[in-house]
């Protein structure tokens, strides 16, 4: 078993992703005698369809950082559209976010791939310690890669979640929410905490974001005249919610649009 195997799986995005590297690692297991090169073989094309999904040419060439090189973005292009979209790299260092490392480490790493797929007399990887050491080395490179997305977003979101409660309310406000109005004679909005987000994706020019938190309302039954009365009556409580977020790439404390509000009400019926 190659060391961070399990953990590299874990990370893959889908069964396709998955499929290239348990073909990779089973062509290891045994005495075929190019297995290290069938190995950087399918874990080259793991790469590939990791940046190619995750940095179409359209998008890639979308971001503001963009400068054509090629006729199609390379590589170094795609892997940093994959982690920080068209986010400016300033932005990404104000979130605290080194990926300096991760393009070295994956440009090494390509490097090495591309050498050991192309078999040549003099040039096979035949010694049981350095085949594994080799695969070792890929499986962890691409694992950072997979990492250096993983963090970039989670630090994103950490810079969302503080500033989002105040446009998730405003949402609140200014549409009507008819599975709260229908809790009451005429239903308030007192206040919303928004308690997680994640981010969705990371495009050229928006921050797709999921947003989970709390809604306070009160409830009003019987009109203002009969409250007065006293044959109204007025409760407080509180939902869970969730609902998704819009952002920019260069100041990712604001958000832009929300959408898709949905509240769980199911505890006022219980």
């Amino acid at each position: 078993m190659i060391e961070g195997q399990d953990a590299l799986r874990e990370q893959l995005p889908d069964d396709f992703s998955r499929l290239l590297l348990d073909g990779g690692l089973q062509v290891l297991v045994g005495a075929n005698p190019i297995r290290a090169h069938l190995f950087a073989a399918a874990l080259r094309e793991v790469v590939t369809y990791l940046l190619h999904g995750m940095a179409p040419d359209g998008e890639v060439e979308k971001a503001s950082w963009y400068v054509e090189e090629a006729d199609r973005p390379t590589r170094r292009q795609r892997t940093t559209f994959a982690v920080q979209g068209g986010m400016p790299d300033k932005t990404v260092s104000a979130l605290g976010v080194d990926v300096t490392e991760m393009h070295r480490s994956m440009k090494r790493e390509m490097a090495e791939l591309n050498k050991r797929t192309h078999v040549k007399p003099g040039t096979l990887l035949t010694d049981v310690n350095e085949i594994e050491s080799f695969a070792t080395e890929v499986v962890a490179a691409v694992s950072e890669f997979l990492y250096a997305v993983s963090d970039l977003r989670e630090s994103v979101a950490d810079a969302v979640v503080h500033g989002a409660s105040a446009q998730v309310f405003g949402a609140f406000l200014q549409e009507s929410n008819d599975i709260i109005d229908l809790l009451s004679t005429h239903s308030v909005v007192e206040q919303v905490d928004v308690e997680g987000v994640r981010v969705l994706s990371i495009g050229a020019a928006d921050i797709e974001y999921e947003a989970e938190g709390t809604v306070y309302v009160e409830l009003n039954y019987g009109s203002g005249s009969d409250r007065a009365a006293g044959d109204g009556a007025t409760m407080t409580d509180d939902y869970p919610f969730k609902c998704r977020m819009t952002g920019g790439v260069v100041n990712v404390n604001e958000i832009h649009h929300v959408s898709d509000m949905e509240v769980d009400t199911s505890s006022f019926y219980e």
